[in-house]
Order: structure tokens, then C-alpha cells, then sequence
């Protein structure tokens, strides 16, 4: 890896965990000015078809969230008002993002990454959601912005219901 990839992957790697640091901390008016104007959160329902051992996102129909940022900035005005049901009380999150892969050049890049995703609620165990994540960003200024998130969950049946941001 050359110097300027090296130095793009460290880029890119602080963005996506200055990025995890503010959701998890409920700095939720910062995290979504991560994203541009025309962003677009998508979740698919994965599909294992029989004998295969990869799972295949099942486009169109189906998708556990498909958001825009209007979208987004209304679910989260819900949770800090305290009318989003499923998130009383909110959830306490941590999140682990690793094996970074960084794709292109110029002012649009292509980013892998796997998660790991912790989620408490009240006092009982929590849950553990853990995926892969296909980010579009875009440079803006002298940063990026998330122009398109991909989250792709490894779970065949998922632990409960996903009311937080992957």
C-alpha cells in the first residue's frame, strides 16, 4: 500500500469511528450532518437460498429500513422526543467497525466494513446485532459525508427488533 492509500485508509477508518462514537453517544443531530442531502440508509431482508453458504440481499420488495436523510431526521426527532416506543428507555449501544477496505480514488470512494453491535435495554442482557456495511462517501469540503449506506446482517432471524442505526 503506497503512501497516499495508507494516509486515505487512516482518513477513512477516523471518519468511521468518530462517526460510531456520535451515535453511541446519543449525538444524534451530529451523526446525521455525516450525511449528504441525497443520502440513502438501506438495510435489505438477506435471503440464503439452499445450498449455498453466501447470502444474497433480496432487492426491491423487501428491506428492514430503506431511508432517506428527511427520513432519518424524523425517526431521530421521535427517539429525542420520547415518542418512539421502542427506543423508551433508549438503548444503550457500542459498536466495533473493523477490517476497513477502501475502494477508488477522488471525491467518491467506495468502503467496506464489518460490525459488531451491542444493544441494552433496561436492565436484562442485551443483544448483539453483527453484519457488513457498504458505504458510498463522498468528499465534501475538507471531509467525507455518507452518500449511501449499505447494512447487510448476518442474522437469518434477528435477536429483536431493530430500532437503532447499524
Amino acid at each position: 500500500m503506497n503512501g497516499y492509500r495508507h494516509e486515505l485508509k487512516a482518513e477513512i477508518e477516523s471518519f468511521l469511528y468518530h462517526e460510531a462514537r456520535l451515535v453511541d453517544a446519543y449525538r444524534f443531530d451530529e451523526w446525521l450532518e455525516l450525511f449528504a442531502d441525497d443520502a440513502r440508509y438501506w438495510m435489505p431482508v438477506v435471503e440464503t437460498l439452499e445450498g449455498e453458504t453466501d447470502s444474497n440481499p433480496v432487492q426491491g420488495e423487501w428491506a428492514v429500513m430503506e431511508e432517506g436523510k428527511a427520513f432519518l431526521a424524523k425517526r431521530l426527532e421521535r427517539i429525542k422526543s420520547g415518542m418512539a416506543y421502542a427506543e423508551l428507555p433508549r438503548s444503550r449501544t457500542r459498536r466495533v467497525i473493523g477490517n476497513v477496505l477502501v475502494e477508488g480514488e477522488g471525491d467518491e470512494l467506495t468502503v467496506h466494513s464489518n460490525f459488531i453491535l451491542f444493544q441494552g435495554r433496561r436492565d436484562k442482557d442485551g443483544d448483539f446485532f453483527v453484519g457488513r456495511r457498504e458505504d458510498r462517501l463522498r468528499r465534501a469540503g475538507n471531509g467525507w459525508l455518507i452518500a449511501e449506506r449499505k447494512v447487510f446482517l448476518d442474522h437469518r432471524v434477528l435477536p429483536r427488533a431493530v430500532s437503532v442505526f447499524m
